[in-house]
């Protein structure tokens, strides 16, 4: 079994061998989950790059004008929201989400490792039913004939890449889930 990165001999020693059916599935979904986390991220990053550039020609169209380009604020705000959930699932995967650990460091490596794989596990429950509460969203929204003030840009429309986004970041969640329970995927908290 490799060390992780970072990884001490002793808790190296203290770790149990990877479950393999775990493990396998943690790497067959990584395989998929990473590139398309990847991809998703910057699309998620285009988005952003356009609908700033939305903002920043209504603030010109402010100056030149007198006046901002109408409904800049729905379009802003639509695109952000796209954006942020685009990146989410790219952030996770890689282990970029902000990390609590004041006292998590100073626990034994075998309670750090409970606490990644509980809090993996959580975080897939949790994004699990914010997909599912968008996803009602956005067809109530449909129903509805919800659209925006300005532009009549309709609401569910938002919806979508969202579910999506959310849908992807539950599964990063089950993979990181079960590379936690094979024991290859690092515990929060110090150096292990």
């Amino acid at each position: 079994m490799a060390m992780l990165v970072g990884e001490t001999t002793a808790d190296h020693a203290a770790r149990p061998p990877a479950a393999p059916l775990a493990r396998r599935a943690a790497d067959w979904l990584d395989g998929i989950l990473n590139p398309a986390s990847a991809a998703l991220a910057l699309l998620g990053g285009l988005v952003l790059v356009a609908f700033m550039t939305v903002s920043v020609g209504s603030i010109a169209s402010r100056v030149v004008f007198g006046s901002p380009l109408l409904g800049d604020y729905e379009l802003v705000e639509r695109g952000s929201a796209i954006a942020i959930f685009a990146i989410l699932p790219y952030t996770h995967i890689k282990g970029g989400n902000v990390v609590v650990d004041m006292f998590v460091g100073m626990m034994a490596p075998a309670v750090r490792r409970f606490a990644t794989l509980a809090s993996e596990v959580a975080f897939g429950v949790i994004m699990a039913i914010i997909t599912w509460r968008l996803a009602l969203g956005g067809m109530e929204m449909y129903e509805y004939h919800d659209a925006s003030m300005m532009l009549q840009i309709p609401t569910w429309w938002v919806f979508v890449p969202m579910v999506l986004s959310s849908a992807l970041l539950t599964l990063v969640c089950v993979q990181r889930s079960l590379a936690a329970l094979s024991g290859t995927l690092a515990p929060s908290g110090g150096e292990a």
